[in-house]
């Protein structure tokens, strides 16, 4: 599990080990057979976090000037781009000749044929370079409904390491590691309540984004720290929910916060609500205020639609899941 680039590998994940010293024993010399290096697993095992904490490690340790971090959907948008502006050659050379490529949330290119077939290009160019070629995924490649034969070929050609979500170890120190950002002392009773949350349900394992939560509700419940502490961590969290909201739909700041009722804001804003009541103890009313001073009730509508969404659209409980991560890893959580 992740925490600021840093990856507790409990009995569960004891391989990641192997994937460090590999980045490292590869500096000398092209990254050869290993490359693409596969990471899927279920939501929540800290598959993106990982995979930019290998890719950092690598840049910095050969010092790469021509590093590109994607996810699936903008290597899709970016290729688009490209053919409309007439520079689809240049948008290829780009992706060729660069030394390290990470894209995340490769299952989201299914039934995408013309972004599949560029990436193609792409990995067979980067093989002959050594560069080396970083994806994630919820499962295997040759599982991953929508994905052509001859993409799945080239992933399978490479390192494949399938990520389990945190064990008790793993949590344990998720949690501390949680307080430890909130300046809260939690004594280990508390941390083994959160590290054994589940333990009890037939989900055994814990997300590391929900260990963070858990902790943060510790913290909220006036339990542990001081009152102005959690009053700066739910503001942190505030400002980093609808910032990361706005970049995902590419939308201003201020359109998320302000009045306007256009579907595609009122959509994304919903997801920032939705964030801020998940993981801060704020109110239907407090989150109301930092959007225009909206009613508690227009509140509960969006966070009551995120819901319903993230049961039945994949896309939406799958994004969602990875604002909560990125919270975490960038410290707002």
């Amino acid at each position: 599990m992740t925490e600021r680039n840093v990856f507790f590998a409990g009995p569960e994940n004891a391989l990641i080990r192997s994937l460090v010293r590999l980045v490292d024993e590869s500096i000398s010399g092209p990254i050869g057979g290993n490359s693409p290096l596969v990471l899927y697993g279920p939501r929540g095992v800290g598959k993106s976090a990982l995979a930019q904490a290998l890719a950092e490690r690598r840049r910095q340790n050969l010092t790469l000037e021509s590093v590109i971090i994607t996810t699936g959907p903008d290597f899709a948008r970016s290729l688009a781009t490209a053919v409309e502006a007439d520079s689809v050659a240049d948008h290829r050379a780009r992706h060729h000749r660069c030394d390290l490529l990470v894209i995340d949330d490769l299952q989201r290119l299914a039934n995408k044929p013309a972004a599949q077939q560029f990436l193609i290009s792409a990995l067979d160019a980067l093989q002959k370079r050594g560069s080396l070629v970083i994806v994630t995924l919820n499962q295997l490649p040759q599982a991953t409904a929508g994905l052509t034969p001859a993409l799945v070929s080239r992933l399978l050609g490479g390192l494949v390491v399938r990520l389990a979500l945190p064990g008790p170890l793993a949590r344990r120190e998720l949690a501390r590691q949680a307080a430890s950002r909130l300046n809260l002392s939690l004594d280990e009773q508390e941390i083994d309540r959160v590290a054994r949350a589940n333990d009890d349900s037939t989900d055994h394992y814990l997300s590391a984004g929900k260990v963070r939560e858990l902790v943060l509700q510790l913290a909220a419940s006036h339990e542990l720290g001081p009152q102005e502490q959690g009053a700066q961590q739910h503001k942190a969290v505030c400002r980093r929910a609808v910032s990361l909201v706005a970049k995902h739909f590419a939308l201003p700041v201020s359109d998320i916060r302000g009045k306007s009722r256009r579907q595609a804001i009122a959509d994304a804003r919903g997801v920032a609500m939705y964030l801020i009541r998940r993981l801060t103890a704020l109110s239907y009313a407090e989150v109301g205020r930092l959007f225009s001073n909206r009613d508690h009730t227009t509140v509960l509508h969006a966070c009551r639609k995120v819901e319903a969404q993230m049961s039945s659209d994949t896309d939406i409980r799958t994004l969602v899941d990875e604002l909560v991560m990125q919270l975490g890893a960038e410290g707002a959580i």
